[in-house]
């Protein structure tokens, strides 16, 4: 049984896979100063063979890493310590690229036609995009949806201890509903419009991929005709050290 873990900076995300087919997840909080109940819990009874990990929060990697060993008897594998991205980065400087991103990257070129846009919806919203060639060519980055959500409601005096709920109309009626639709369809609004801008700046259209954990709940809003996945990151894991690491090495995953 592989673990597959992504650390972001919100959720620490964790899949149990036999090969590439992702079996269960869980997402757990990345702020928590002990993984180790978590962990358990979600590992159960199963055999952990190999451990593969994405990270974009350092003090996080050190915590969940001590506690898969503590559980499991097992190192993990990181990407961009113990393997660097397998293609082409076209942007001014390629270790910028974030593990996650990388992680993204190889799932979608592995299960999806080129050219890519991927839209992962996490603490940050980013566009990554990836032309015919297989090639990373860059993207965007903008807040996510929670976090201009708590942006809003800590900001501002009177808009406090609202929720943020899936809105039933564009044009909400009371402070609730207008929040909701502001933050959810103006998210959507936001995808469109870049991926209509990206679009025309490359002259051609583009295989959209939404993933991360809020996909499901935005796509419906969203004009383009979007794809969700929500496990890409964690195959996209499988499928970096099945090709790059396992396989030239004669390891096994």
């Amino acid at each position: 049984m592989i673990l597959s873990i992504d650390i972001g900076n919100s959720t620490v995300f964790m899949g149990l896979m036999h090969e590439n087919k992702v079996l269960t997840r869980v997402r757990v909080p990345s702020s928590l100063t002990s993984y180790d109940e978590h962990i358990a819990g979600f590992i159960g009874e199963n055999q952990i063979d190999t451990v593969l990990m994405s990270s974009v929060v350092p003090t996080a990697t050190i915590l969940v890493e001590e506690a898969v060993r503590r559980l499991t008897g097992k190192s993990s594998l990181v990407v961009k310590r113990d393997l660097q991205a397998p293609f082409e980065i076209a942007l001014d400087d390629p270790s910028s690229l974030g593990a996650d991103r990388i992680a993204d990257a190889a799932g979608a070129m592995h299960d999806y036609s080129l050219p890519i846009i991927i839209i992962d919806l996490g603490t940050a919203t980013t566009l990554s995009v990836i032309d015919h060639n297989g090639v990373f060519r860059g993207g965007s980055i903008g807040p996510g949806i929670y976090t201009s959500f708590r942006a809003i409601t800590n900001k501002a005096a009177q808009l406090k201890n609202y929720q943020l709920l899936v809105p039933e109309r564009i044009i909400g009626t009371n402070t609730q509903d207008c929040i909701s639709s502001g933050i959810v369809n103006g998210h959507a609004a936001m995808i469109d419009g870049m991926v209509q801008r990206i679009e025309e700046e490359a002259g051609h259209k583009y295989n959209l991929i939404l993933t991360g954990g809020m996909a499901s709940t935005v796509a419906p809003f969203c004009k383009q005709a979007l794809t969700v996945d929500e496990t890409l990151i964690l195959r996209g894991l499988y499928y970096l050290f099945e090709k790059n690491l396992i396989d030239k090495n004669g390891l096994k995953l």
